[in-house]
This record gives C-alpha cells, sequence and structure tokens, in this order.
C-alpha cells in the first residue's frame, strides 16, 4: 500500500517538491491564459494588481541598473562614444543601450509572478508555459524553418528595396562587437517584449476573464505606442502584436512568439549596420510591407496549423496543461519509476 505524502498546500497534496507534484484529483489542464486558476493560492482576485504593480517597479529598478551597466560598457577600452540618439546601428554601445534596456523586462516580469503572483512549486514556470517550463525542444524544431523564413524575407527585403543610405560598414573591432551584442541581447529583448505584452496580460486579465481576446487584443495599443513608426509601420506592428499574441495562447507558451520575434528582430539587425540610418523608426514605405507582412502571416498560422496536428487539436483549440501537477492515475511501473526519480515514499 502507497504511503500519501503528509504535506499539503491550499488543499492540494504536494507530493515532491522536485519538478512533478504528484496528486490524486488534478484541476482540468487549462489554457496559458488561465493558469493563474490552477489553485486556490495564485487565483486570488488581488494578485494580478500585485503583479503589474511589482513588475513595473522592478522595470524601473532593473532600468537604472541597466544604465549604470551600460555606462560602465562604453567606457571600456576601445569603446565609441556613444550617440546623442543611440540609434547608430555601427556603434556597439548604442545598440548593447537599446536592446539591453529592453531586455530587463524578462526578469523583472518572472520574478513579480513568482513574488506577487504566488507561481512556486507546482505552479513555477507557468508564466512560461503550461507545463510548468520553457520548451526548447519546441523552439528548436521550430526555429529549423521559422529562422530560414525570416533570414530570407528579410535580408532579401533589404536588398531589394535597399536604403537609400546603403553603404558596407568599416571592418574592425567596433562592428565585431556589434554582431556579438546583436546575438547576444537580441533574444533577450526580443523575450522581454513578448513577457511584458504578451505574457503578463494574457496571465493577468486571464485570472479573472475566461476569453482570451481580452489578453491579446487589449495590449496592442501599447505595444504599438512603443514603436515611432509612420501610420504604415504601425501597421505592421499591430498585426505582429495579434500574430504573437494567438501563438502565446494557442500553443500554450511563449516559446514560438519569441522564436518569431528573435528570427524578425534578429535578421533586421543583421543587416543594420549596412544602413546607418536603419535604427531609425519614422517613415515606412508600403512596400516594405509586402516584404514583412506575408512570412508573418504565414509563420504564425503555419505554427498554428503544426501546432494543432502535432497535439491533435482543432485549428482555434489551444494546448492546455496543469503546469507541474501530474495526476497519480499513471500505471504501475510508471508511477515505480516517478517514484524513485523524485523521492515520493512508497
Amino acid at each position: 500500500m502507497r504511503e500519501e505524502p503528509a504535506e499539503f498546500d491550499d488543499g492540494i497534496m504536494i507530493a515532491s517538491p522536485t519538478c512533478s507534484t504528484y496528486i490524486d484529483n488534478p484541476p482540468e489542464p487549462l489554457p496559458y491564459h488561465r493558469m493563474a486558476r490552477l489553485t486556490p493560492r495564485t487565483h486570488k482576485w488581488w494578485r494580478p494588481l500585485l503583479v503589474m504593480l511589482l513588475a513595473a517597479g522592478l522595470i524601473g529598478a532593473f532600468f537604472a541598473v541597466s544604465l549604470v551597466v551600460t555606462v560602465l560598457f562604453g567606457v571600456l577600452p576601445g569603446m565609441p562614444e556613444p550617440t546623442a540618439d543611440m540609434e547608430d546601428p555601427r556603434n556597439p554601445v548604442d545598440m548593447f543601450a537599446t536592446l539591453g534596456m529592453l531586455a530587463i523586462g524578462v526578469p523583472a516580469v518572472a520574478l513579480a509572478f513568482r513574488w506577487a503572483g504566488g507561481r512556486r512549486r507546482e505552479t513555477a514556470g507557468t508564466l512560461h508555459s503550461v507545463v510548468g517550463r520553457f520548451r526548447w525542444s519546441l523552439m528548436g524544431r521550430a526555429a529549423l524553418v521559422v529562422v530560414p523564413v525570416f533570414l530570407v524575407a528579410n535580408v532579401g527585403g533589404f536588398f531589394l528595396l535597399p536604403p537609400p543610405d546603403l553603404s558596407i560598414p568599416r571592418g574592425g573591432l567596433s562592428l565585431v562587437l556589434v554582431y556579438v551584442v546583436i546575438l547576444a541581447v537580441t533574444p533577450l529583448q526580443c523575450a522581454a517584449e513578448e513577457y511584458v505584452f504578451r505574457a503578463l496580460p494574457q496571465q493577468v486579465l486571464g485570472t479573472w476573464l475566461r476569453l482570451p481576446v481580452w489578453g491579446i487584443l487589449l495590449p496592442v495599443p501599447l505595444f504599438v505606442a512603443g514603436h515611432g513608426y509612420s501610420w504604415v509601420g504601425q501597421i505592421d506592428i499591430a498585426v505582429f502584436a495579434v500574430c504573437t499574441g494567438l501563438l502565446v495562447w494557442k500553443t500554450g507558451g511563449v516559446e514560438l512568439s519569441i522564436l518569431v520575434h528573435a528570427a524578425n528582430n534578429g535578421t533586421l539587425f543583421l543587416v543594420a549596420p549596412f544602413s546607418p540610418s536603419s535604427m531609425h523608426q519614422g517613415d515606412t514605405s508600403p512596400l516594405e510591407l509586402l516584404f514583412s507582412m506575408p512570412p508573418l502571416v504565414l509563420t504564425t498560422f503555419g505554427l498554428i496549423w503544426w501546432v494543432s496536428r502535432r497535439d491533435g487539436l482543432r485549428l482555434l483549440e489551444p494546448v492546455r496543461g496543469r503546469g507541474r501537477l501530474t495526476p497519480r492515475t499513471v500505471t504501475s511501473t510508471m508511477l515505480d519509476r516517478s517514484d524513485a526519480a523524485a523521492g515520493i515514499p512508497a
């Protein structure tokens, strides 16, 4: 006879503080935006308010730290002086400041959900996905298609519709550092925007509201307001926000939205040094939408179709999960192996 663990948490029996938590009566699997409803501890009505306040405070604090780090980066030997507008794609200090100051959103939102949202133990990691962890394998398989698509679309579009100031950048240490910053910091910058503008609003609003549309659409104006393009460019930004929001909801996590964001921004930043004005957000030609929107929309719906087929879901049915809560209704062999690994008394 199996002994029952003696530890309880908000009425849910906790079998082990390790990755999986085995319980007899787990909640129904939930979509990503409803993850707060997994346990009584995490779906208290006031938690989303605290999460937003703490996230805002942490972003402010980390922003101050990033300013100091940027200054220290700029005074290293051989570093050029930053420009006044911080928009020179051939200046590593400018690129580090532009991308690094946005990357602070990752720890800010993650810590806000952990400290104020109660996302610990069995609900730890549900900010990343419905299975309570970041699904690197899912992202890796999708990257084999997504990255080449945006590489061809963005690099091809750049040279087919070249900017007036197209020129070859001067080689040297400065240019090498620019590409080091792009490769190292762009994924974090993109991840930060996905956590701030997709993960946070969907899970905050999903605590109170059942329909996912609120968490997908309401942050779109805020995301658009954070960019300075003309109305043509802002259409592209709005469509991008809706597409990535749909990916987060449909796939049950932020992995594929981060991938699409990083593939798009990363390939654009790779060619940015060939145009000194490329980082300036201003007038956008309608022709540019022919190179940016079709790959985005087709990739989004391609990923939605792939995930639906992979998981046996309808096209508009989201991936669901219980975080780290695992039903005890498995075969005895599987349970024994899990118990041995997790240290559950048998």
